[in-house]
């Protein structure tokens, strides 16, 4: 690939928490740079026309204004930034009418990271065949049905353990690399029961991703923390 401006991106999303999971995600991928983070409808549509992105990730369900809303005017103001929706939002309506408003994708949350990976590479190239004048057909068929960037099937997991779980529980972990943490805590900030958080937890140090050992500081029943370790 020819060297290219990197594509600017404005995530919009109400959670502080899935906010930088979207961050590390999309600057993960080559070609992308994060110009801002909004966290309500208002604030994204005063930051557009100041940060000029070329895509929004977009999330529907946020205080004030939200994702439609925000995705209506701008297709009313005929701004030129494209939309890939990331959203728990999967009624019919919304997902049909953010279609015929011209999302480049639709994901539903939680989802795979290599989901939302996939989708910004298609668009990517997309983007680089749309800037030279002209598309062929392989160019359209990864801009609109994503043939040929869908991530190959990972290898089965164990029965009770679900990949989009798995994921923001390895990501959440990532990023908190230098800490050792514990199940209650770990399930607090992630809105997950224990129970289950214990059990990816089990996978993961099974796995070799995380490390645990017993913390005998409390004083009473000893507690285990546990730490990425990027294995």
């Amino acid at each position: 690939m020819d060297a290219q401006p990197a594509l600017k991106v404005l995530l919009v999303e109400d959670d502080p928490m899935v906010l930088e999971i979207h961050d590390t995600i999309v600057s993960g991928v080559p070609g992308f740079t994060v110009v801002g983070h909004a966290r309500d409808g208002r604030t994204a549509l005063e930051m557009i026309p100041k940060l000029k992105p070329d895509i929004i990730i977009l999330d529907v369900y946020m205080p004030g204004r939200d994702g439609m809303d925000v995705f209506k005017e701008i297709r009313s103001l005929d701004t030129p930034v494209d939309v890939i929706m990331v959203t728990a939002a999967e009624d019919s309506s919304t997902v049909v009418t953010s279609r015929r408003l011209g999302a480049f994708d639709y994901i539903i949350k939680p989802f795979r990271f290599e989901r939302l990976r996939a989708s910004l590479e298609s668009y990517r190239d997309a983007h680089y065949s749309r800037s030279r004048g002209r598309f062929c057909q392989d160019d359209i068929d990864r801009a609109w049905h994503m043939r040929k960037s869908q991530p190959a099937e990972e290898a089965e997991l164990p029965k009770g353990i679900q990949s989009p779980t798995l994921d923001t529980l390895s990501e959440y972990l990532r990023q908190r690399a230098a800490d050792e943490l514990s199940t209650e805590q770990i399930a607090s900030e992630l809105g997950i029961s224990r129970m289950t958080v214990s059990r990816y937890l089990e996978f993961l140090v099974d796995s070799g991703s995380v490390t645990a050992r017993l913390d005998y500081s409390t004083g009473g029943r000893p507690r285990s923390l546990y730490r990425w370790t990027g294995v």
